[in-house]
């Protein structure tokens, strides 16, 4: 009885994967979607895509890795009303194709983890409703102003407005599985970014956030700075190419005192400044979770060198990888921190390229 079982449920599959194998791929993209189970179909399908699709890029089944994919590829060549996913991409308030897409959504919502939306106005996604369509969405990707772009029209209509930043607090309120965050090149200011804080600091969960190619200047780091409380989860944060000077190290330095979640932090392309640095560093010189800091491009100088020299040598760092190119050492300063580097009783990445003697 036990072989006749094994046998038809061979069969079975084998004559599945037989069917499967010859369905057509220029069905309706939304009925397969909902109806087409089959893995191996569904890598026929990301062969047939544009561009190159890597199953452990983008998840750990060809069906979620291609729905991921077409609905990015579609808000992407489009940048107007794609009818069945109309609610989904939230660029038409139609009611009737809304419905039709919600049903559609719906159907096949637990293959989508990520969503990149990139090169159109940032208007034209509603994360909220977004957010509240895809229960298991943890990564989200919105990037603005495109390199090439007049300035005037780029921050016109690809630059994150006050209406998108209240749409992505709402989404960050609701307590769903969103982990990663990141809006890049959206001119991000303090006062957007006080209005983002309402939703991250509801939300709880956020574990990698990256704020980069904006402007941000001290007074937003010390509204992410209550990220990084005692029982903060960040644990990545990324403020490259912001507007951050001396007193933004400050409030960073202060947080990284207590805080023990954050292992990751790039802050490349600021203004810290020597006083800024030090400033900084002074927060981890007794406990940190740190283990990979970025400061390159900050003029940086012989004071945040001693400070780290301390930091590698002392009993409490975690340090494994450290950015300090286009800075203003000299080569004493990078001799101390080779030294220290190799004293450490962590293995430590040290990058001093393009450093004030060293380019020379």
């Amino acid at each position: 009885m036990v072989n006749q079982l094994l046998s038809l449920k061979y069969r079975t599959g084998r004559l599945l994967r037989h069917l499967t194998g010859n369905i057509s791929l220029e069905i309706d993209t939304l009925k397969a979607l909902t109806h087409v189970f089959d893995d191996e179909y569904w890598k026929r399908r990301c062969d047939e895509l544009s561009c190159g699709v890597c199953l452990h890029q983008w998840g750990l089944t060809w069906k979620q890795c291609f729905a991921e994919h077409f609905i990015c590829q579609v808000s992407a060549q489009t940048g107007t009303v794609v009818s069945r996913f109309v609610l989904l991409l939230c660029l038409n308030g139609d009611s009737t194709s809304g419905t039709q897409s919600l049903l559609g959504v719906k159907d096949f919502q637990d293959y989508i983890f990520s969503f990149s939306f990139k090169a159109l106005g940032l208007s034209a996604v509603k994360l909220n409703s977004l957010c509240s369509m895809l229960p298991n969405l943890t990564r989200v990707e919105l990037s603005g102003v495109q390199s090439g772009l007049p300035t005037e029209y780029a921050l016109k209509h690809f630059s994150l407005k006050l209406a998108d930043a209240r749409s992505v607090a709402s989404a960050l309120s609701n307590p769903q599985c969103l982990a990663t965050l990141i809006i890049q090149s959206s001119s991000i200011n303090d006062d957007l970014l006080r209005v983002l804080m309402n939703g991250l600091v509801t939300n709880g969960g956020v574990t990698h956030l990256d704020l980069s190619h904006n402007e941000i200047t001290d007074h937003g780091v010390r509204l992410i700075c209550s990220l990084l409380g005692e029982h903060g989860v960040l644990a990545y944060l990324a403020l490259a190419d912001n507007l951050i000077q001396r007193e933004g190290g400050r409030y960073l330095g202060k947080a990284l005192c207590a805080n023990q979640s954050l292992v990751a932090l790039n802050l490349r392309l600021n203004r810290l400044k020597d006083a800024g640095g030090e400033h900084l560093l002074d927060g981890l010189l007794e406990k940190s979770s740190l283990t990979a800091i970025n400061l390159a491009a900050n003029f940086l100088g012989s004071v945040t060198a001693l400070t780290l020299s301390r930091i590698l040598l002392g009993d409490s760092s975690h340090l494994r990888e450290l950015d300090l190119s286009s800075n203003e050492l000299s080569n004493r300063d990078m001799e101390v921190l080779q030294e220290a580097a190799r004293s450490s009783l962590v293995t430590c990445n040290l990058d001093m390229r393009l450093n004030k003697e060293s380019a020379g």
